[in-house]
C-alpha cells in the first residue's frame, strides 16, 4: 500500500472520543480507546507487527500534542507493545501470513524479487522472513517479468514490429527499474508473442 490508503484512514479517523477526552490519564479507558482504533484498522487493511506498532503510536503522539491524553514516552510504548502483542495472540497480526499475502499479490502483478523484499522491508517484515515468503511462493523470476512485460504492453506485448535497438534498450531499461536483471530483461524482450505465452502456459 505505498502512498497508501492506511494512511489517509489514519488522518481521518485520528481524534479520540469523549470517553478519553473527559479521563485523558485514565489507564482502562485509554487502553480501550487504543484497541478499538487498532481493531479497526485491522479490519479494513492487513499490517505487520511493526507497521501497526508504528502507526499506533504515531496515533498516541497526535492524542497527546492535540491534548486529549497525557503520556510519558515510557508509558505509551508499553501500551502499544501490550496491544500489539495481544492482537499477535489473537491471529489479527501475523508477519508470516502478512508476507506471504504480500508476496502473492505482488507476483501476480509481475513484480520482482528485489521490489517484493523493499516493499516488505518498508512495512517492517524481517528480511529473513521476506526472503522465506518470496523462496516459497515460487514464481519464477522469468514468469514475473513476463507478467509485467503484458500488464505494461512491452517486450512479446508490445503493439507494431520490433523496435530497434534503442527501442529495446528502453525496454530492457523499464523492466530493470523493476528490479529485474538486465540479462533476463534482455532475453524477455526478444522473446516471441508465442514462446512467452508458451512460458506462462497460455497457450
Amino acid at each position: 500500500m505505498s502512498g497508501n490508503r492506511d494512511d489517509g484512514w489514519d488522518r481521518i479517523a485520528d481524534a479520540p472520543d469523549a470517553p478519553v477526552r473527559a479521563a485523558p490519564t485514565d489507564p482502562k479507558k485509554l487502553r480501550e480507546k487504543l484497541r478499538r482504533s487498532g481493531f479497526a484498522y485491522l479490519q479494513r487493511y492487513s499490517a505487520s507487527e511493526a507497521h501497526f506498532s508504528g502507526l499506533m503510536d504515531r496515533k498516541l503522539r497526535r492524542w497527546e500534542t492535540a491534548g486529549y491524553v497525557a503520556l510519558g514516552e515510557a508509558r505509551a510504548a508499553d501500551l502499544v507493545a501490550a496491544l500489539t502483542s495481544e492482537f499477535r495472540e489473537l491471529g489479527l497480526l501475523d508477519d508470516a501470513g502478512f508476507a506471504a499475502s504480500r508476496v502473492a499479490s505482488a507476483r501476480r502483478k509481475g513484480a520482482s524479487r528485489l521490489k517484493i523484499a523493499l516493499g516488505l522491508r518498508a512495512k517492517g517484515v524481517d528480511g529473513e522472513l521476506a526472503r522465506t515468503a518470496i523462496e516459497d511462493e515460487g514464481t519464477d523470476e522469468t514468469v514475473a517479468a513476463l507478467r509485467f512485460c503484458r500488464r505494461r504492453r512491452i517486450g512479446p506485448w508490445r503493439r507494431g514490429e520490433r523496435p530497434d535497438r534503442d527501442g529495446l534498450n528502453r525496454e530492457i531499461a523499464t523492466l530493470a527499474r523493476q528490479g529485474f536483471a538486465t540479462q533476463l530483461g534482455r532475453a524477455v524482450v526478444l522473446l516471441s508473442r508465442e514462446d512467452a505465452e508458451e512460458k506462462l502456459g497460455v497457450i
